[in-house]
């Protein structure tokens, strides 16, 4: 049996797949060779087995069941069979999600969506200057008809279908406010819209702090243009902030970490075969400014990358809790439906060869959170070190 087994040009780092509006948390990075696709292509005489049950379910099962459900399910099965939690079958619609989230973008006209408790299509928010922000669509609204169609009994996903589309066209949206007696009626343009993702800001007029919530396409460029913004207003020192942070795009890992390293190894991607890939920093880093990382049990695959070659290079302190240990990849194996795997490929490990799967990064200052304070502990904390850093009491060393 013959199959066409198309290899995309992502590979995946993910704590973990959820199927919801956005996707989150893979590390994705690259082609696979060639002679590893060639032998995915090979037939397997036991594939028999699994044509003949599903003849006889189809002519004997009490019931008629589609067979793309059945299908469906027997790939499910392998899937599980592996008992890996990081590989996971994904169907069209999912597959699509998931590209969409790491691409970091999409065509609508800027609105999260959330239920209320009566089941009513809701406005969790607006995204900043997108058209629905612009037009003053706000935090509560009730959508009650998109394009003149009711939402009564409307779930999520059809919603999010119906108000996205093509960038250039346009949507209607009715909307109950409270407090507002007639129904406000909102014609809207969709755009290309960015999912929010970075987030940056100045503590006390001279550290700047940064905080990524997961790495997509645009990570580097959008991290990048924020350190310059926080340089141009005369900042002495970073903190990057990767708490929580599951993962994302392979690539995007190795560029942020060669924002800061020069040179060397940034990660080394090991097969199952033992030989080791090693990825490269991109040159042009910053290898000066003073840099802390915050992390804890919640940063995960591309933010342990990160934050395990800044702490093998002695290029920035390590502050938090000991991270969440996944140092598997995924790679994205496209199938001939428009489906996909998302399948444990290689492992990889930090610059000076550690393996962290299930042990995690430790911090060089560990902080645990304090969640009666009434700030943010671990922020106090690497705040005060960059201070340290920038004044010289404190040295930067690399990890051991």
């Amino acid at each position: 049996m013959n199959r066409k087994i198309v290899i995309p040009i992502v590979i995946v780092i993910s704590l973990l797949f959820a199927a919801s509006v956005f996707v989150g948390g893979v590390v994705v990075g690259t082609v696979l060779e060639k002679h590893r696709a060639e032998l995915y292509a090979q037939s397997f005489p036991s594939i028999d087995k699994v044509a003949e049950l599903l003849n006889i379910i189809n002519h004997a099962y009490v019931e008629q069941v589609p067979t793309e459900k059945l299908i469906d399910g027997a790939v499910r099965g392998m899937i599980e069979a592996l008992d890996d939690p990081f590989s996971h079958y994904m169907d069209r619609k999912h597959f699509d999600m998931f590209q969409e989230q790491t691409s970091g973008h999409f065509d609508g006209v800027g609105i999260e969506l959330s239920q209320s408790k009566d089941k009513q299509l809701m406005v969790y928010m607006p995204i900043e200057g997108t058209p629905a922000y612009k037009a003053g669509i706000k935090a509560g609204d009730i959508i009650i008809k998109v394009n003149n169609k009711s939402t009564e009994k409307m779930g999520l996903d059809e919603a999010v279908k119906l108000i996205r589309g093509k960038r250039g066209t346009t949507v209607t949206l009715t909307i109950h406010r409270e407090g507002v007696k007639e129904p406000l009626v909102f014609k809207l343009v969709r755009e290309q819209i960015k999912i929010p993702n970075v987030f940056s800001k100045k503590i006390d007029d001279d550290i700047g702090y940064i905080r990524l919530h997961e790495f997509n396409e645009d990570t580097t460029n959008d991290i990048k243009s924020q350190v310059d913004k926080l340089k141009s207003q005369h900042v002495k020192g970073l903190i990057l902030d990767l708490r929580n942070n599951p993962g994302g795009l392979l690539e995007e890992a190795v560029g942020l970490a060669s924002l800061w390293i020069d040179s060397g190894p940034i990660v080394g991607i090991k097969s199952r075969s033992g030989n080791i890939e090693s990825r490269e920093a991109l040159g042009g880093a910053d290898t000066k400014t003073p840099l802390v990382v915050l992390v804890n049990k919640g940063s995960a695959s591309a933010s342990e990358i990160v934050s395990g070659a800044l702490q093998d290079y002695g290029r920035a302190v390590v502050v938090g809790e000991t991270t969440f240990g996944k140092a598997s990849v995924q790679t994205v194996v496209n199938l001939e439906d428009g489906s996909a795997v998302l399948l444990t490929t290689d492992k990889y490990l930090t610059p000076k060869g550690r393996m962290i799967h299930k042990k995690g990064i430790k911090p060089d200052v560990v902080v645990k959170f304090d969640r009666k304070a009434a700030k943010d502990n671990q922020l106090d904390k690497a705040t005060e070190i960059v201070r340290e850093l920038i004044s010289g009491k404190r040295k930067l060393s690399a990890a051991s």
